[in-house]
């Protein structure tokens, strides 16, 4: 379909996004979802594609559970060869013990998987015109439509969070019939290997050994699956029984078919339909520890029993949809090129100096649906937790999605118990050590190796925790501080009471062995273990800070503050290099490495806060040039969005734009506005979580007490607007307009408590004008900060006219200063 057709015809949805030409490739199908389950459908006329999925389809463990290896006893040598630079001897002594046991190293994760894929085959090839699939991402609805010398044919697909089921309406035109067949092929359920790396080189992985040789994965999981189907001409019946050594565990899958007009007839596992006129398949998929018929008999009643009309069950579920999608939206400006398709989106940005806004329009709405269809009774788990699923949650707080962080908070609380058996397994210690790959079946520690050595990595729990300590930021809910953030932050904590032993001649506590994800110093025989990596102490002292900090808000641990006060003051110092950059491991010794894909140390400035321009200018401007000093490896998507994300928070609107630019131009995001690991190649949701978080933060900073407006955004954004962001300080800003050309940004902002608060506006405040009691003190001509009276419930707005400074010019003045 035409430009101007789907202009005319306001084809395109008001929020949602459209692509003019079938999916071909495995990243091109378009999304919807209940988060329990969603489908991918790619809409070819005549051999159409829907993979199906289940939120707890995971491969079973083939025998007994693993569990982390027990080589605890082997921490003391580890520890003293370490000390005395033998990183790679007592690596490989680490791994030696491991070999001994039942978990051994490169032993390879569980693996998720799709339920299946619906082939819908159309006899004969006609003519196609006015083709175009659409999501809409107020509905959740995926349709396509397209013509031919019979008229106009659609397909309509949603999932129905109150029913529960993949809904799908096929017409025919008036003078047409659907002559098709229908099958569901299992071939993609286990057949596919790893989803994180090229099929190529699904049968092994490369890493870091020392010799750079493939290793063979160690396979826990079951390798195959028993499928049964039935077909007959209401329903599809599909069940999957994992093969095991022992139980049952399975999933199953009915599909109700309701035809109007013409015959439908099995043949095989084929469906075969002559003379439709509308076609409507209802589908649920549930996952069982133990599948029995009982089972099935009760998912087919369960499936009969919904209302068999598309559009009563549309109804139904649009309207919580659309709420949560409103909460939040984006305008760049980007009305009249809205209708673009995303295949002329992209286009278009690689021919601008600035940006297509339709398309970081479409971006933040497509991550904030993404996140809202995978959040179940989990959240997206895809990759580890050493940034990859960090990324994928991290819009959740500020985007407004307190559905997606409570899944995620139960599910990081679910991981508790493998979490302490690593601890005591690996380290001997008390306390939570948290597994690199936890899924939906729990944490243990099992993925390591030599160029991994993630059974060292000490700070997934940390991290873990991050997002679930800002959404207490945002609500100051106490309830969930006590029963949800303080119990986790006290295992971590007594983790690294165990842990920390070791002391410098300062007396200052050694992490030793001490991992920065996935990276190694250039002195250190490529072993990625090693001393005192900088992401280790941030997390560390993030950790023992928010859990005294919780501790004080509720009244409890009285007599363990002291000690964690203690443990904080004998935290190393971090180190800067000859640059004034700060270095990725904290141990004077060990070479920097700067060519690498993951940007760990920055956790300080994101997303900690730690390093920040105004509390920490010295560390802050570190940060900054370390950050600007970085290279990209392999040029993950992941690494270039945290850095980018770190670049927001210490307001450096230019690598922010360079890291953008780059993602959208670059071949990490397909016409689908879905995603990639790597330029055109691997499907990965990383950016998908992280770009609206990225588009976010360079419009907005929080945290307790502090508001920034437009810290980081790209020059050319020069004017637009950004409504119901969630900030860390208990507030909400209902508006953020801003127009650089005329000099203005216009806030209106919501508390829910009554509050005084730092506002920043680093290009410089000229004036500002409020209401009579919103200003605490008078304003500077020239200053970059106010004090603002927040009231409780009643909202407050600001005018800004602001002046033309630079944002980054914190980071010059910050090198007279003394060290922090």
């Amino acid at each position: 379909m035409s430009l101007a057709d789907r202009i005319r015809l306001g084809a395109v949805p008001k929020r949602g996004m459209c692509s003019t030409v079938p999916g071909t490739t495995e990243d091109d199908g378009l999304l919807t979802g209940d988060g329990k389950m969603w489908v991918e459908v790619f809409g070819d006329p005549f051999a159409e594609q829907i993979i199906f999925h289940q939120e707890s389809l995971l491969q079973s463990w083939k025998g007994k559970p693993l569990e982390a290896p027990k080589i605890a006893y082997i921490l003391p040598e580890v520890r003293k060869l370490m000390l005395e630079g033998e990183y790679k001897k007592a690596l490989d002594l680490s791994l030696a013990a491991a070999e001994k046991g039942e978990t051994k190293p490169g032993t390879n994760n569980l693996r998720p998987h799709p339920a299946f894929d619906m082939r819908i085959e159309t006899p004969g090839q006609h003519a196609v015109q006015n083709y175009l699939r659409t999501t809409d991402f107020e509905s959740g609805e995926v349709k396509t439509v397209w013509t031919d010398e019979q008229g106009q044919w659609e397909r309509r697909t949603f999932v129905s969070r109150p029913d529960n089921v993949v809904v799908q309406l096929f017409t025919a035109p008036n003078d047409g019939a659907i002559n098709a067949t229908l099958r569901l092929d299992t071939s993609i359920v286990m057949g596919s290997g790893r989803t994180d790396i090229p099929a190529n080189r699904r049968e092994t992985i490369r890493i870091a050994d020392g010799g750079g040789q493939p290793l063979h994965l160690h396979e826990p999981g079951t390798p195959g699956i028993h499928l049964d189907r039935s077909v007959d001409a209401s329903h599809f019946i599909l069940q999957g029984h994992y093969v095991v050594d022992q139980g049952t565990p399975g999933y199953a899958s009915v599909t109700r078919v309701i035809v109007d007009g013409g015959s439908t007839n099995s043949e095989g596992d084929a469906l075969v339909l002559r003379g439709v006129h509308s076609l409507t398949l209802i589908t649920r998929i549930e996952a069982y520890q133990d599948l029995e018929q009982k089972d099935i008999n009760a998912l087919k009643a369960a499936v009969d029993q919904i209302t068999p009309n598309y559009g009563v069950l549309l109804a139904r579920h649009r309207p919580g949809q659309a709420s949560v999608i409103d909460r939040v939206s984006v305008n760049f400006g980007g009305d009249s090129l809205h209708s673009m398709s995303g295949e002329e989106m992209l286009t278009d940005q690689r021919t601008r100096f600035g940006y297509n806004p339709a398309l970081l329009e479409d971006l933040l709405d497509m991550g904030r649906y993404w996140l809202y269809l995978r959040t179940g009774d989990f959240t997206p788990m895809w990759g580890h937790v050493n940034v990859n699923v960090n990324l994928q949650i991290s819009g959740a707080v500020m985007g407004d999605l307190p559905e997606s962080i409570k899944a995620y908070t139960h599910w990081v609380e679910s991981e508790l118990p493998d979490a302490q058996t690593n601890a005591k397994n690996i380290f001997g210690a008390r306390g939570a050590l948290f597994g690199i790959h936890p899924t939906q079946e729990g944490g243990p520690l099992i993925h390591f190796d030599y160029g991994w050595p993630h059974h060292y990595w000490i700070s997934a729990g940390g991290w873990m925790y991050s997002p679930i300590w800002d959404y207490y930021l945002a609500t100051g809910d106490r309830q969930f501080l006590r029963e949800h953030v303080m119990p986790g932050l006290r295992e971590l904590a007594l983790f690294y009471e165990d842990y920390l032993k070791e002391k410098d001649k300062n007396g200052n506590y050694i992490f030793v062995p001490s991992y920065s994800p996935e990276n190694y110093p250039r002195n250190s025989e490529r072993s990625p273990a090693v001393i005192n990596a900088t992401m280790d102490i941030s997390v560390c002292r993030e950790v023992l800070t928010h859990v005294i900090e919780a501790s004080q808000v509720l009244g409890e641990n009285a007599e363990e503050i002291p000690r964690w006060e203690a443990m904080l003051a004998k935290l190393p110092p971090y180190l800067l290099d000859t640059d004034g950059a700060l270095k990725e491991w904290a141990w004077p010794i060990l070479e920097e490495n700067q060519d690498h894909r993951h940007v760990s140390h920055l956790y300080g400035a994101w997303p900690g806060d730690e390093f920040t321009p105004d509390a920490t200018p010295v560390l802050a401007r570190a940060s900054s040039i370390a950050s600007r000093k970085r290279a990209q490896g392999n040029d993950s998507a992941h690494g270039i969005l945290h850095r980018g994300l770190a670049a927001a928070r210490l307001k450096d609107s230019y690598l922010v734009n360079f890291d953008l630019k780059q993602i959208l131009e670059q071949g990490y995001v397909n016409a689908s506005l879905t995603t990639m690991h790597n330029p055109y190649a691997i499907p990965s949701p990383d950016p998908q979580g992280a770009l609206p978080t990225l588009i976010m933060e360079m419009l907005l900073y929080s945290r307790p007490g502090v508001i920034g407006l437009l810290p980081a955004n790209p020059d050319s954004l020069t004017e637009g607007s950004i409504k119901g962001i969630v900030s860390r300080t208990r507030a909400k800003i209902d508006d953020l307009t801003w127009n650089l050309k005329t000099r203005t940004i216009d806030v209106t902002i919501s508390s829910q408590v009554d509050q005084t608060i730092k506002l920043f506006v680093r290009h410089g405040i000229e004036r500002v004008d409020a209401s009579s009691g919103i200003l605490v003190g008078s304003v500077v001509p020239g200053s970059v900060e106010c004090t603002v009276r927040l009231t409780k419930a009643h909202p407050i707005t600001l005018h800004f006219n602001i002046g033309s400074e630079d944002r980054a010019g914190w980071i010059r003045a910050s090198a007279l200063l003394p060290n922090d």
